[in-house]
Protein backbone atom coordinates (compact mmCIF):
# COMPACT_ATOMS: atom_id res chain seq x y z
CA UNK A 1 0.00 0.00 0.00
CA UNK A 2 2.76 2.40 0.89
CA UNK A 3 4.56 1.56 -2.33
CA UNK A 4 1.51 2.29 -4.39
CA UNK A 5 0.92 5.57 -2.55
CA UNK A 6 4.53 6.67 -3.03
CA UNK A 7 4.29 5.86 -6.73
CA UNK A 8 1.07 7.82 -7.11
CA UNK A 9 2.59 10.85 -5.42
CA UNK A 10 5.74 10.84 -7.57
CA UNK A 11 4.32 13.01 -10.41
CA UNK A 12 3.13 15.52 -7.82
CA UNK A 13 6.57 15.63 -6.20
CA UNK A 14 8.24 16.13 -9.58
CA UNK A 15 5.74 18.87 -10.47
CA UNK A 16 6.34 20.67 -7.17
CA UNK A 17 10.10 20.39 -7.64
CA UNK A 18 10.05 21.94 -11.08
CA UNK A 19 7.50 24.54 -9.98
CA UNK A 20 9.84 25.71 -7.24
CA UNK A 21 12.93 25.67 -9.44
CA UNK A 22 11.19 27.36 -12.36
CA UNK A 23 8.92 29.59 -10.27
CA UNK A 24 7.68 32.35 -12.50
CA UNK A 25 6.71 35.91 -11.90
CA UNK A 26 3.11 36.79 -12.42
CA UNK A 27 2.70 38.06 -15.95
CA UNK A 28 2.23 41.79 -16.39
CA UNK A 29 0.44 41.25 -19.68
CA UNK A 30 -2.04 38.78 -21.13
CA UNK A 31 -1.51 35.31 -19.50
CA UNK A 32 -2.06 33.75 -22.94
CA UNK A 33 1.53 34.75 -23.71
CA UNK A 34 2.58 31.84 -21.48
CA UNK A 35 0.65 29.07 -23.29
CA UNK A 36 3.11 26.56 -24.81
CA UNK A 37 2.91 23.16 -26.48
CA UNK A 38 4.36 19.90 -25.28
CA UNK A 39 3.63 16.22 -24.75
CA UNK A 40 3.24 17.14 -21.07
CA UNK A 41 3.67 20.23 -18.91
CA UNK A 42 7.26 19.33 -18.06
CA UNK A 43 8.29 19.23 -21.71
CA UNK A 44 6.44 22.48 -22.47
CA UNK A 45 8.23 24.12 -19.52
CA UNK A 46 11.64 22.73 -20.44
CA UNK A 47 11.79 23.39 -24.18
CA UNK A 48 9.24 26.18 -24.78
CA UNK A 49 9.35 25.42 -28.51
CA UNK A 50 5.87 26.31 -29.76
CA UNK A 51 3.53 28.94 -28.35
CA UNK A 52 -0.24 28.39 -28.47
CA UNK A 53 -1.80 31.73 -27.43
CA UNK A 54 -5.28 30.50 -28.36
CA UNK A 55 -5.06 27.90 -25.60
CA UNK A 56 -6.19 25.23 -28.07
CA UNK A 57 -4.43 21.94 -28.85
CA UNK A 58 -5.03 22.43 -32.56
CA UNK A 59 -2.27 25.07 -32.57
CA UNK A 60 0.30 22.49 -31.48
CA UNK A 61 2.34 20.44 -33.97
CA UNK A 62 2.22 16.70 -34.53
CA UNK A 63 5.47 14.76 -34.18
CA UNK A 64 6.85 12.68 -37.12
CA UNK A 65 5.58 9.59 -35.32
CA UNK A 66 2.06 11.04 -35.36
CA UNK A 67 1.93 11.86 -31.66
CA UNK A 68 -0.08 15.00 -30.90
CA UNK A 69 1.13 17.69 -28.49
CA UNK A 70 -1.16 19.63 -26.15
CA UNK A 71 -1.36 23.30 -25.15
CA UNK A 72 -0.41 24.02 -21.52
CA UNK A 73 -1.35 27.12 -19.56
CA UNK A 74 1.27 28.73 -17.33
CA UNK A 75 4.13 26.82 -18.92
CA UNK A 76 6.62 29.16 -17.27
CA UNK A 77 8.29 30.08 -20.56
CA UNK A 78 7.46 33.71 -21.19
CA UNK A 79 9.30 35.35 -18.28
CA UNK A 80 12.36 33.15 -18.75
CA UNK A 81 12.68 34.19 -22.34
CA UNK A 82 14.69 37.07 -23.69
CA UNK A 83 13.50 38.99 -26.72
CA UNK A 84 15.64 39.67 -29.78
CA UNK A 85 14.90 42.26 -32.45
CA UNK A 86 16.30 42.81 -35.92
CA UNK A 87 15.32 45.58 -38.31
CA UNK A 88 16.70 45.73 -41.80
CA UNK A 89 16.01 45.67 -45.51
CA UNK A 90 15.37 42.65 -47.70
CA UNK A 91 16.22 43.52 -51.32
CA UNK A 92 14.32 41.57 -53.96
CA UNK A 93 15.97 41.81 -57.38
CA UNK A 94 13.71 41.63 -60.47
CA UNK A 95 14.30 41.42 -64.17
CA UNK A 96 13.16 44.93 -65.04
CA UNK A 97 11.61 44.26 -68.45
CA UNK A 98 9.61 41.22 -67.35
CA UNK A 99 8.46 42.80 -64.06
CA UNK A 100 7.43 46.07 -65.73
CA UNK A 101 5.53 44.17 -68.42
CA UNK A 102 3.27 42.53 -65.85
CA UNK A 103 3.19 45.11 -63.04
CA UNK A 104 3.73 48.54 -64.60
CA UNK A 105 1.86 51.55 -63.27
CA UNK A 106 2.01 55.19 -64.29
CA UNK A 107 2.32 58.05 -61.83
CA UNK A 108 2.16 61.79 -62.38
CA UNK A 109 5.50 63.50 -62.87
CA UNK A 110 6.39 66.33 -60.52
CA UNK A 111 8.76 69.28 -60.55
CA UNK A 112 8.28 70.38 -64.18
CA UNK A 113 7.23 73.84 -65.33
CA UNK A 114 7.71 73.26 -69.03
CA UNK A 115 4.38 74.19 -70.61
CA UNK A 116 5.38 72.52 -73.88
CA UNK A 117 5.33 69.07 -72.30
CA UNK A 118 2.62 66.93 -73.76
CA UNK A 119 0.14 65.01 -71.67
CA UNK A 120 2.06 61.83 -72.40
CA UNK A 121 5.16 63.27 -70.79
CA UNK A 122 3.31 64.14 -67.57
CA UNK A 123 3.31 60.51 -66.39
CA UNK A 124 6.23 58.30 -65.42
CA UNK A 125 6.05 54.51 -65.79
CA UNK A 126 7.17 52.55 -62.73
CA UNK A 127 6.59 49.16 -61.17
CA UNK A 128 3.73 48.54 -58.78
CA UNK A 129 4.42 47.98 -55.09
CA UNK A 130 3.21 44.93 -53.23
CA UNK A 131 -0.37 44.84 -52.06
CA UNK A 132 -1.53 43.18 -48.86
CA UNK A 133 -1.80 39.76 -50.50
CA UNK A 134 1.75 39.96 -51.87
CA UNK A 135 3.08 41.15 -48.49
CA UNK A 136 1.53 38.15 -46.75
CA UNK A 137 3.06 35.81 -49.35
CA UNK A 138 6.51 37.34 -48.75
CA UNK A 139 6.16 37.19 -44.96
CA UNK A 140 5.10 33.54 -44.98
CA UNK A 141 7.94 32.56 -47.29
CA UNK A 142 10.57 34.31 -45.18
CA UNK A 143 9.08 32.91 -41.94
CA UNK A 144 9.34 29.39 -43.37
CA UNK A 145 12.99 30.00 -44.34
CA UNK A 146 13.86 31.63 -41.03
CA UNK A 147 12.31 28.92 -38.89
CA UNK A 148 14.60 26.39 -40.57
CA UNK A 149 17.62 28.66 -40.04
CA UNK A 150 16.87 29.13 -36.34
CA UNK A 151 16.67 25.34 -35.91
CA UNK A 152 14.44 25.40 -32.79
CA UNK A 153 17.13 27.30 -30.86
CA UNK A 154 15.26 30.57 -31.18
CA UNK A 155 11.49 30.96 -31.33
CA UNK A 156 10.36 33.29 -34.14
CA UNK A 157 7.66 35.51 -32.67
CA UNK A 158 6.87 37.73 -35.66
CA UNK A 159 8.06 39.08 -39.00
CA UNK A 160 6.42 42.34 -40.03
CA UNK A 161 6.84 44.45 -43.18
CA UNK A 162 7.22 48.17 -42.36
CA UNK A 163 7.70 49.73 -45.78
CA UNK A 164 8.78 49.23 -49.39
CA UNK A 165 10.32 51.24 -52.20
CA UNK A 166 12.20 50.61 -55.42
CA UNK A 167 15.95 51.24 -55.72
CA UNK A 168 16.52 52.89 -52.35
CA UNK A 169 19.89 54.75 -52.67
CA UNK A 170 21.19 54.12 -49.16
CA UNK A 171 20.54 50.38 -49.59
CA UNK A 172 22.33 50.29 -52.91
CA UNK A 173 25.44 51.75 -51.32
CA UNK A 174 26.01 48.82 -48.95
CA UNK A 175 25.39 45.91 -51.30
CA UNK A 176 28.36 44.23 -53.03
CA UNK A 177 29.12 44.96 -56.65
CA UNK A 178 28.23 41.42 -57.64
CA UNK A 179 24.60 42.27 -57.11
CA UNK A 180 24.66 44.60 -60.14
CA UNK A 181 22.03 46.94 -58.72
CA UNK A 182 23.30 49.57 -61.17
CA UNK A 183 22.48 47.28 -64.09
CA UNK A 184 19.65 49.03 -66.02
CA UNK A 185 18.14 45.66 -66.80
CA UNK A 186 17.59 45.02 -63.06
CA UNK A 187 15.05 46.49 -60.62
CA UNK A 188 15.36 46.19 -56.82
CA UNK A 189 12.39 46.28 -54.44
CA UNK A 190 13.76 47.21 -50.99
CA UNK A 191 11.45 45.98 -48.23
CA UNK A 192 11.98 47.22 -44.67
CA UNK A 193 10.97 44.68 -42.04
CA UNK A 194 11.32 43.84 -38.37
CA UNK A 195 11.90 40.36 -36.97
CA UNK A 196 11.08 39.54 -33.35
CA UNK A 197 12.33 36.32 -31.78
CA UNK A 198 12.55 34.86 -28.27
CA UNK A 199 14.75 32.25 -26.63
CA UNK A 200 15.64 30.92 -23.19
CA UNK A 201 19.26 31.70 -22.24
CA UNK A 202 21.32 29.30 -20.19
CA UNK A 203 24.94 28.81 -19.16
CA UNK A 204 25.84 27.74 -22.70
CA UNK A 205 23.40 29.56 -24.97
CA UNK A 206 23.30 33.34 -25.27
CA UNK A 207 22.25 35.39 -28.29
CA UNK A 208 22.18 39.10 -29.17
CA UNK A 209 20.16 41.15 -31.65
CA UNK A 210 23.17 41.08 -33.96
CA UNK A 211 23.26 37.28 -33.81
CA UNK A 212 19.65 37.15 -34.97
CA UNK A 213 20.47 39.48 -37.88
CA UNK A 214 23.58 37.52 -38.83
CA UNK A 215 21.65 34.26 -38.89
CA UNK A 216 19.00 35.77 -41.14
CA UNK A 217 21.38 37.60 -43.50
CA UNK A 218 23.81 34.73 -44.01
CA UNK A 219 21.06 32.10 -44.06
CA UNK A 220 19.03 33.96 -46.67
CA UNK A 221 22.13 34.16 -48.84
CA UNK A 222 22.70 30.43 -48.62
CA UNK A 223 19.03 29.52 -49.07
CA UNK A 224 18.46 32.12 -51.81
CA UNK A 225 17.59 29.73 -54.62
CA UNK A 226 15.10 27.74 -52.55
CA UNK A 227 13.52 30.90 -51.16
CA UNK A 228 13.13 32.43 -54.65
CA UNK A 229 11.44 29.25 -55.93
CA UNK A 230 9.03 29.20 -52.99
CA UNK A 231 8.29 32.89 -53.45
CA UNK A 232 7.47 32.46 -57.15
CA UNK A 233 5.12 29.62 -56.31
CA UNK A 234 3.44 31.71 -53.63
CA UNK A 235 2.39 34.67 -55.80
CA UNK A 236 2.75 35.70 -59.45
CA UNK A 237 3.97 39.14 -58.42
CA UNK A 238 7.38 37.52 -57.82
CA UNK A 239 7.65 35.68 -61.16
CA UNK A 240 10.49 37.95 -62.35
CA UNK A 241 12.59 37.65 -59.17
CA UNK A 242 16.24 36.78 -59.85
CA UNK A 243 17.72 37.04 -56.34
CA UNK A 244 17.33 38.14 -52.71
CA UNK A 245 19.61 39.51 -50.00
CA UNK A 246 19.32 41.35 -46.67
CA UNK A 247 21.17 44.13 -44.87
CA UNK A 248 20.85 45.41 -41.28
CA UNK A 249 19.42 48.82 -40.47
CA UNK A 250 22.64 49.75 -38.66
CA UNK A 251 24.58 49.42 -41.91
CA UNK A 252 22.35 52.05 -43.50
CA UNK A 253 23.11 54.71 -40.87
CA UNK A 254 25.12 57.79 -41.75
CA UNK A 255 28.80 57.84 -40.87
CA UNK A 256 29.78 59.94 -37.82
CA UNK A 257 31.04 63.45 -38.46
CA UNK A 258 34.78 64.04 -38.40
CA UNK A 259 34.53 66.90 -35.89
CA UNK A 260 32.42 67.18 -32.73
CA UNK A 261 29.33 69.29 -33.26
CA UNK A 262 29.57 71.09 -29.92
CA UNK A 263 32.18 71.91 -27.36
CA UNK A 264 32.82 69.29 -24.64
CA UNK A 265 31.54 71.55 -21.87
CA UNK A 266 28.44 70.27 -20.04
CA UNK A 267 25.34 72.22 -21.01
CA UNK A 268 22.54 73.26 -18.69
CA UNK A 269 20.05 71.15 -20.67
CA UNK A 270 20.57 67.44 -20.00
CA UNK A 271 18.99 64.03 -20.76
CA UNK A 272 18.40 61.50 -17.97
CA UNK A 273 17.28 58.07 -19.16
CA UNK A 274 16.88 54.53 -17.93
CA UNK A 275 18.62 51.80 -19.90
CA UNK A 276 16.48 49.98 -22.46
CA UNK A 277 15.70 46.47 -21.21
CA UNK A 278 16.38 43.55 -23.58
CA UNK A 279 13.59 41.57 -21.87
CA UNK A 280 11.00 44.16 -20.91
CA UNK A 281 7.55 43.52 -19.59
CA UNK A 282 4.73 46.04 -19.62
CA UNK A 283 1.09 46.92 -19.07
CA UNK A 284 -1.31 49.88 -19.06
CA UNK A 285 0.85 52.12 -16.89
CA UNK A 286 3.39 52.58 -14.15
CA UNK A 287 3.69 54.77 -11.04
CA UNK A 288 7.20 55.67 -9.85
CA UNK A 289 9.26 58.46 -8.30
CA UNK A 290 12.26 60.64 -9.10
CA UNK A 291 14.52 62.19 -6.47
CA UNK A 292 17.51 64.52 -6.27
CA UNK A 293 20.63 63.33 -4.42
CA UNK A 294 21.49 64.82 -1.03
CA UNK A 295 23.11 68.22 -1.48
CA UNK A 296 22.15 68.47 -5.16
CA UNK A 297 20.29 71.57 -6.44
CA UNK A 298 16.69 71.69 -7.64
CA UNK A 299 16.12 70.71 -11.28
CA UNK A 300 13.40 71.52 -13.81
CA UNK A 301 11.98 68.64 -15.88
CA UNK A 302 11.25 69.94 -19.38
CA UNK A 303 10.31 66.83 -21.38
CA UNK A 304 9.72 63.10 -21.18
CA UNK A 305 10.17 59.93 -23.29
CA UNK A 306 8.89 56.38 -23.02
CA UNK A 307 8.96 53.03 -24.85
CA UNK A 308 6.19 50.75 -26.11
CA UNK A 309 6.30 47.60 -28.21
CA UNK A 310 3.28 48.89 -30.13
CA UNK A 311 3.74 50.50 -33.54
CA UNK A 312 0.73 52.70 -34.12
CA UNK A 313 -1.26 55.58 -32.68
CA UNK A 314 -1.85 55.57 -28.93
CA UNK A 315 -3.19 57.99 -26.32
CA UNK A 316 -1.32 58.71 -23.08
CA UNK A 317 -1.73 60.65 -19.83
CA UNK A 318 0.92 61.72 -17.30
CA UNK A 319 0.06 62.73 -13.72
CA UNK A 320 2.50 64.08 -11.14
CA UNK A 321 2.72 65.29 -7.54
CA UNK A 322 5.40 66.39 -5.11
CA UNK A 323 6.44 63.76 -2.60
CA UNK A 324 5.81 60.01 -2.50
CA UNK A 325 3.02 58.19 -4.36
CA UNK A 326 2.85 55.18 -2.03
CA UNK A 327 -0.25 56.23 -0.08
CA UNK A 328 -2.02 57.72 -3.11
CA UNK A 329 -2.33 54.79 -5.54
CA UNK A 330 -5.47 55.12 -7.66
CA UNK A 331 -6.23 58.63 -6.39
CA UNK A 332 -5.81 60.77 -9.49
CA UNK A 333 -7.38 63.75 -7.72
CA UNK A 334 -4.21 63.98 -5.61
CA UNK A 335 -2.10 64.38 -8.75
CA UNK A 336 -1.84 67.08 -11.43
CA UNK A 337 -2.34 66.19 -15.09
CA UNK A 338 0.90 67.49 -16.63
CA UNK A 339 0.74 65.87 -20.08
CA UNK A 340 -1.62 64.08 -22.46
CA UNK A 341 -1.75 63.47 -26.17
CA UNK A 342 -1.62 61.17 -29.16
CA UNK A 343 1.69 59.82 -30.46
CA UNK A 344 2.84 56.94 -32.65
CA UNK A 345 4.64 54.05 -31.00
CA UNK A 346 7.93 53.03 -32.63
CA UNK A 347 8.65 49.59 -31.20
CA UNK A 348 10.52 48.37 -28.12
CA UNK A 349 13.92 49.86 -28.98
CA UNK A 350 12.97 53.41 -29.93
CA UNK A 351 12.12 56.25 -27.56
CA UNK A 352 8.83 58.08 -28.09
CA UNK A 353 8.77 61.78 -27.19
CA UNK A 354 5.82 63.18 -25.29
CA UNK A 355 4.47 66.16 -27.24
CA UNK A 356 5.61 69.46 -25.73
CA UNK A 357 2.81 71.86 -26.70
CA UNK A 358 -0.96 71.76 -26.34
CA UNK A 359 -2.53 70.21 -29.41
CA UNK A 360 -5.74 68.81 -30.87
CA UNK A 361 -6.10 65.15 -31.82
CA UNK A 362 -8.78 63.36 -33.76
CA UNK A 363 -10.77 60.23 -32.97
CA UNK A 364 -12.45 58.35 -35.82
CA UNK A 365 -15.39 56.04 -35.09
CA UNK A 366 -17.05 54.79 -38.23
CA UNK A 367 -17.99 57.85 -40.27
CA UNK A 368 -17.73 60.22 -37.28
CA UNK A 369 -14.60 62.22 -36.49
CA UNK A 370 -14.20 63.88 -33.09
CA UNK A 371 -11.61 66.44 -32.00
CA UNK A 372 -9.90 66.06 -28.61
CA UNK A 373 -7.89 68.76 -26.82
CA UNK A 374 -4.67 67.59 -25.21
CA UNK A 375 -2.24 69.06 -22.67
CA UNK A 376 1.35 69.55 -23.78
CA UNK A 377 4.05 68.68 -21.28
CA UNK A 378 3.95 71.14 -18.37
CA UNK A 379 7.40 71.68 -16.91
CA UNK A 380 7.68 70.51 -13.31
CA UNK A 381 10.43 70.89 -10.73
CA UNK A 382 12.07 68.46 -8.33
CA UNK A 383 13.28 70.06 -5.10
CA UNK A 384 16.98 69.73 -4.35
CA UNK A 385 18.72 68.03 -1.45
CA UNK A 386 16.77 64.77 -1.61
CA UNK A 387 13.46 66.18 -2.87
CA UNK A 388 11.00 63.70 -4.43
CA UNK A 389 8.41 63.91 -7.21
CA UNK A 390 6.04 61.10 -8.22
CA UNK A 391 4.65 60.23 -11.66
CA UNK A 392 1.77 58.08 -12.88
CA UNK A 393 2.15 57.38 -16.60
CA UNK A 394 -0.51 55.43 -18.49
CA UNK A 395 -2.03 54.69 -21.87
CA UNK A 396 -5.80 55.00 -22.20
CA UNK A 397 -8.31 52.64 -23.79
CA UNK A 398 -9.25 55.02 -26.59
CA UNK A 399 -6.86 53.13 -28.88
CA UNK A 400 -6.28 49.37 -28.59
CA UNK A 401 -4.23 46.71 -30.31
CA UNK A 402 -5.74 44.59 -33.07
CA UNK A 403 -6.68 41.90 -30.54
CA UNK A 404 -8.56 44.59 -28.53
CA UNK A 405 -6.11 44.44 -25.63
CA UNK A 406 -4.46 47.46 -24.02
CA UNK A 407 -1.42 49.14 -25.56
CA UNK A 408 1.40 48.57 -23.04
CA UNK A 409 4.02 50.93 -21.69
CA UNK A 410 7.21 48.92 -21.28
CA UNK A 411 9.07 48.63 -17.98
CA UNK A 412 11.58 46.23 -16.48
CA UNK A 413 11.30 43.38 -14.00
CA UNK A 414 12.52 43.81 -10.40
CA UNK A 415 16.22 44.48 -9.93
CA UNK A 416 16.09 42.11 -6.98
CA UNK A 417 13.96 39.09 -7.89
CA UNK A 418 13.43 38.33 -4.18
CA UNK A 419 11.44 41.57 -3.81
CA UNK A 420 8.69 40.38 -6.18
CA UNK A 421 5.24 41.32 -4.79
CA UNK A 422 6.91 43.24 -1.95
CA UNK A 423 6.91 47.01 -1.52
CA UNK A 424 10.69 47.19 -1.75
CA UNK A 425 11.85 49.65 -4.38
CA UNK A 426 15.44 49.87 -5.62
CA UNK A 427 17.17 52.66 -7.50
CA UNK A 428 17.07 52.06 -11.27
CA UNK A 429 19.68 54.63 -12.34
CA UNK A 430 21.23 57.88 -11.14
CA UNK A 431 23.51 60.76 -12.08
CA UNK A 432 24.75 63.85 -10.24
CA UNK A 433 21.32 65.56 -10.38
CA UNK A 434 18.60 62.86 -10.41
CA UNK A 435 17.73 59.41 -9.09
CA UNK A 436 15.11 57.13 -10.69
CA UNK A 437 13.36 54.51 -8.52
CA UNK A 438 11.26 51.41 -9.11
CA UNK A 439 7.51 51.64 -8.77
CA UNK A 440 4.34 49.62 -9.39
CA UNK A 441 3.13 48.33 -12.76
CA UNK A 442 -0.56 49.12 -13.28
CA UNK A 443 -2.67 46.59 -15.19
CA UNK A 444 -5.82 48.63 -15.74
CA UNK A 445 -7.08 52.07 -16.76
CA UNK A 446 -8.09 54.11 -14.90
CA UNK A 447 -5.87 52.85 -12.12
CA UNK A 448 -7.74 51.27 -9.21
CA UNK A 449 -7.09 51.98 -5.54
CA UNK A 450 -4.92 49.55 -3.58
CA UNK A 451 -5.16 50.40 0.14
CA UNK A 452 -3.77 47.11 1.45
CA UNK A 453 -1.30 46.30 -1.35
CA UNK A 454 -3.22 43.19 -2.46
CA UNK A 455 -4.97 44.40 -5.61
CA UNK A 456 -4.59 41.98 -8.57
CA UNK A 457 -4.17 44.98 -10.88
CA UNK A 458 -0.67 45.80 -9.65
CA UNK A 459 2.75 44.17 -10.12
CA UNK A 460 5.56 45.33 -7.90
CA UNK A 461 8.27 46.35 -7.99
CA UNK A 462 8.77 47.34 -11.65
CA UNK A 463 11.45 49.58 -13.13
CA UNK A 464 10.34 52.51 -15.33
CA UNK A 465 11.94 52.69 -18.78
CA UNK A 466 11.66 56.46 -18.91
CA UNK A 467 13.79 59.41 -20.03
CA UNK A 468 13.61 63.06 -18.91
CA UNK A 469 14.93 66.21 -20.54
CA UNK A 470 15.83 68.61 -17.74
CA UNK A 471 17.58 71.86 -16.84
CA UNK A 472 20.24 71.16 -14.22
CA UNK A 473 20.55 74.86 -13.19
CA UNK A 474 17.08 76.41 -13.51
CA UNK A 475 17.90 79.03 -10.86
CA UNK A 476 21.13 80.22 -12.48
CA UNK A 477 23.23 82.05 -11.31
CA UNK A 478 22.19 80.43 -7.97
CA UNK A 479 23.48 77.06 -9.14
CA UNK A 480 23.26 75.41 -5.70
CA UNK A 481 19.73 76.55 -4.82
CA UNK A 482 17.64 73.66 -3.42
CA UNK A 483 14.23 75.32 -3.07
CA UNK A 484 11.48 76.57 -5.38
CA UNK A 485 10.61 79.00 -6.83
CA UNK A 486 13.96 80.44 -7.75
CA UNK A 487 14.99 83.53 -5.73
CA UNK A 488 14.71 86.84 -7.56
CA UNK A 489 17.89 88.05 -9.15
CA UNK A 490 18.49 90.70 -11.75
CA UNK A 491 17.61 89.22 -15.08
CA UNK A 492 20.68 88.01 -16.88
CA UNK A 493 21.69 85.50 -19.45
CA UNK A 494 23.40 82.20 -18.95
CA UNK A 495 27.02 82.31 -20.08
CA UNK A 496 27.61 81.46 -23.70
CA UNK A 497 30.26 78.83 -24.46
CA UNK A 498 32.17 81.49 -26.44
CA UNK A 499 32.38 85.29 -26.32
CA UNK A 500 29.52 86.84 -28.27
CA UNK A 501 31.82 89.44 -29.85
CA UNK A 502 35.54 89.70 -30.48
CA UNK A 503 37.46 92.57 -28.81
CA UNK A 504 38.25 95.54 -31.03
CA UNK A 505 41.88 95.83 -32.13
CA UNK A 506 42.15 99.63 -31.70
CA UNK A 507 40.16 102.54 -30.22
CA UNK A 508 37.25 103.65 -32.37
CA UNK A 509 38.66 107.22 -32.85
CA UNK A 510 42.27 108.36 -32.27
CA UNK A 511 42.80 110.99 -29.53
CA UNK A 512 43.21 114.62 -30.69
CA UNK A 513 46.83 115.87 -30.33
CA UNK A 514 45.77 119.40 -29.20
CA UNK A 515 42.79 121.05 -27.57
CA UNK A 516 39.91 121.55 -29.94
CA UNK A 517 39.69 125.33 -29.34
CA UNK A 518 42.52 127.85 -28.70
CA UNK A 519 42.02 130.26 -25.76
CA UNK A 520 40.89 133.77 -26.72
CA UNK A 521 42.86 136.85 -25.56
CA UNK A 522 39.80 139.04 -25.09
CA UNK A 523 36.34 138.26 -23.77
CA UNK A 524 33.67 137.58 -26.39
CA UNK A 525 31.02 139.48 -24.41
CA UNK A 526 31.23 142.71 -22.47
CA UNK A 527 31.63 142.32 -18.72
CA UNK A 528 28.85 143.73 -16.59
CA UNK A 529 29.98 146.95 -14.78
CA UNK A 530 29.32 147.41 -11.11
CA UNK A 531 28.34 151.08 -11.58
CA UNK A 532 28.08 153.70 -14.29
CA UNK A 533 31.10 155.48 -12.84
CA UNK A 534 33.44 152.62 -13.62
CA UNK A 535 31.79 151.38 -16.82
CA UNK A 536 33.97 153.40 -19.17
CA UNK A 537 37.19 152.54 -17.40
CA UNK A 538 36.39 148.81 -17.26
CA UNK A 539 35.44 148.76 -20.92
CA UNK A 540 38.69 150.43 -21.95
CA UNK A 541 40.91 148.31 -19.76
CA UNK A 542 43.17 146.16 -21.89
CA UNK A 543 45.23 143.13 -21.10
CA UNK A 544 48.45 145.27 -20.94
CA UNK A 545 46.78 147.79 -18.60
CA UNK A 546 45.94 144.94 -16.26
CA UNK A 547 49.53 143.74 -16.25
CA UNK A 548 50.79 147.25 -15.50
CA UNK A 549 48.28 147.59 -12.70
CA UNK A 550 49.55 144.43 -11.04
CA UNK A 551 53.12 145.79 -11.08
CA UNK A 552 52.14 149.29 -9.75
CA UNK A 553 49.71 148.08 -7.14
CA UNK A 554 52.37 146.12 -5.32
CA UNK A 555 54.18 149.28 -4.21
CA UNK A 556 50.93 150.99 -3.26
CA UNK A 557 49.89 148.16 -0.94
CA UNK A 558 53.26 148.12 0.84
CA UNK A 559 52.82 151.60 2.49
CA UNK A 560 49.96 152.76 4.63
CA UNK A 561 47.67 154.50 2.19
CA UNK A 562 46.10 157.85 2.76
CA UNK A 563 42.39 158.26 2.55
CA UNK A 564 42.60 159.10 -1.18
CA UNK A 565 45.13 156.41 -1.85
CA UNK A 566 42.95 153.88 -0.11
CA UNK A 567 40.02 154.78 -2.30
CA UNK A 568 42.17 154.49 -5.43
CA UNK A 569 43.41 151.06 -4.30
CA UNK A 570 39.89 149.84 -3.73
CA UNK A 571 38.87 151.14 -7.13
CA UNK A 572 41.75 149.40 -8.91
CA UNK A 573 41.09 146.20 -6.95
CA UNK A 574 37.45 146.22 -8.08
CA UNK A 575 38.48 146.76 -11.69
CA UNK A 576 40.99 143.88 -11.49
CA UNK A 577 38.35 141.47 -10.07
CA UNK A 578 35.97 142.33 -12.88
CA UNK A 579 38.66 141.70 -15.44
CA UNK A 580 39.55 138.31 -13.97
CA UNK A 581 35.89 137.36 -13.73
CA UNK A 582 35.37 138.13 -17.40
CA UNK A 583 38.53 136.30 -18.38
CA UNK A 584 37.69 133.18 -16.32
CA UNK A 585 34.24 133.10 -17.84
CA UNK A 586 35.77 132.85 -21.30
CA UNK A 587 38.17 130.11 -20.28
Amino acid sequence: MMRTTAFSLLPVIIYLFFSSVCAQLELDQDPKLDYYCGFNWLEANTFCRTACPSGLDVDCPISPSGRKQSCYQGAGCFNRMETLYWTGVVAILFDREEHMKNHKVEVEASGTDDEENTAANDVVPTAALMGKVEEVALERTLISTLQILLDDKIYLASLDIKGQTYDQPCVEAVFPLGWDRDDPSKLALDVTMRITARYIPNAVTFYTDKDLGDVFISGLGKAQDATVRELKNANSFFNAVTGMAAVSEEDLAEAPSAMPSTSPTRDFDQLFEAKLDSTPTGSNGIVFSVKTPKGAPSVLLEGMKFVTNFEGVLEYEVYSKLGSWKNFVGRSNEFDLIASGQVTGKGPKTWVDIIQGDHVGTIVKGNETTSVNYVGFKKVYVLGDGGERSFYFTTTKRFLKEDRTAIPILFSSPINSLSESLRQYAMVTTNSELELYEGDGVLDYPWPTDPNGKSPYYRRPRGPIIAFNYDRSPCFPNVNFTGWPCPYVQKTRKPTPRPSQKPTKAPTLPPTPQPTWSPTREPTIEPVAASNENATEIANLTFDDEMNWQENSADTVKSSPSKDQSGAAIKHSFVACKWHSALLGLL
